[in-house]
């Protein structure tokens, strides 16, 4: 086996230091805040809530991937211990997921793309699953929110060719997504172009075109916080039918819950 055989990409280290430099920063924030502080972008939950979120994902996610089946929300592998605080909860996952996504990313594993994917897909998903509820915790503590745009962009991509493609609820109507709901948007950063089209719970995304009846543009980072709701547009150039941005927004909101 050659040395470049076993190296890992720039991807994958990039995604592995992000994991970590965002984890020790959300860690820092929890010790720091109240725990009943209101997280603005997720309504109804406090800094305890969302910490025992994470952590609940760590520890699924990671047992996932060891077990080679989709461990879904409310098993007991994400389950906090008795009487564990929720820092201590926090430490056992992200002790829990750095270990089962730090090997080479050509490992063969369980993602919910595909059933038989592999590693890479969790580094990539767990980075920016850290990332964003590093912001939560910021935007909580009202600190300055900080991406890197190489992250960001990624982070965008990820939104749009995964999320929203893969996770719209097959209960449309109950999610607030009608069978007539439609977006035809093109999505601009730099360089970089998408466009989604959406119809009802279907929504197909591609290279960007010009055929959209809605443009939205901006710097990634901005823009990667409008696609998770964690910020408005107001950073955003919006042209267009207003109407197919806000129907994105709603399937967006639908996708990433």
């Amino acid at each position: 086996m050659t040395a470049s055989a076993v190296q890992p990409s720039p991807d994958a280290v990039r995604y592995l230091d992000s994991i970590r430099g965002d984890a020790a920063r959300l860690r820092s924030l929890a010790e720091q805040l109240n725990p009943a502080t209101p997280v603005p972008g997720c309504p109804g939950w406090t800094v305890d809530d969302l910490i025992r979120h994470v952590a609940d994902v760590y520890l699924r996610q990671s047992a996932a991937i060891t077990a080679g089946r989709r461990v879904p929300p409310g098993d007991p592998a994400g389950a906090a211990a008795a009487g564990e605080e929720t820092t201590a909860y926090l430490d056992r996952g992200i002790t829990a997921i750095v270990a089962a996504v730090d090997r080479p990313e050509g490992t063969p594993c369980w993602t919910w793309p595909q059933p038989r994917g592999r590693l890479a897909f969790w580094q990539r998903r767990m980075a920016h699953e850290t990332l964003i509820h590093r912001v939560d915790l910021e935007q909580a503590a009202r600190a300055e929110v900080q991406i890197a745009g190489d992250l960001a962009l990624d982070g965008v991509d990820e939104v749009l060719t995964v999320f929203l493609p893969l996770s719209l609820p097959t209960d449309g109507p109950g999610f607030g997504i009608e069978p007539e709901l439609r977006a035809s948007v093109v999505i601009t950063s730099g360089g970089a172009s998408w466009s989604v089209e959406v119809m009802g719970t279907r929504a197909e995304v591609g290279p960007g075109g010009s055929k959209a009846v809605a443009h939205i543009d901006g710097e990634a980072d901005a823009l990667l916080l409008w696609l998770w709701g964690r910020g408005g547009h107001g950073a955003l150039t919006v042209d267009g039918d207003a109407t197919h941005v806000a129907a994105l927004r709603r399937a967006l909101t639908a996708a990433t819950q």
